[in-house]
């Protein structure tokens, strides 16, 4: 009975990581989408997409690890990749999760 007790918490507490790894991950697509539409709208005002960029991150309770515009002058591509710290940690689990979003006038 104490075994299959044991092995029930377990699977719970594996779910558990799971789903709010999810959450996680949903966090960071959020936040680097939030970030790169921040980035190119900055840049379509004439100011600076990276630093919009990591502040709408930061915002969103993100870390900015990657910034790049591409601009011809006339159309332009803002390029983000954010960071979310994994929660909770575990020492079988992932540190982080990052996702790379775009936007821009093309």
């Amino acid at each position: 009975m104490i075994s299959m007790m044991l092995i029930a918490a377990m699977v719970a507490f594996v779910c558990a990581c799971l789903l709010a790894w999810f959450g996680c991950i949903h966090q960071a697509r959020a936040a680097a989408d939030l970030a790169a539409i921040a980035g190119a709208d900055a840049l379509n005002s004439g100011g600076d997409a990276c630093a919009a960029a990591g502040e709408a991150a930061s915002k969103n309770h993100g870390t900015l690890t990657a910034c790049h515009v591409d601009s011809n002058g006339i159309q332009f591509v803002v390029r983000t990749t954010v960071m979310v710290d994994a929660a909770p940690r575990v020492v079988f689990g992932p540190d982080h999760f990052s996702h790379t979003s775009e936007a821009g006038n093309i």
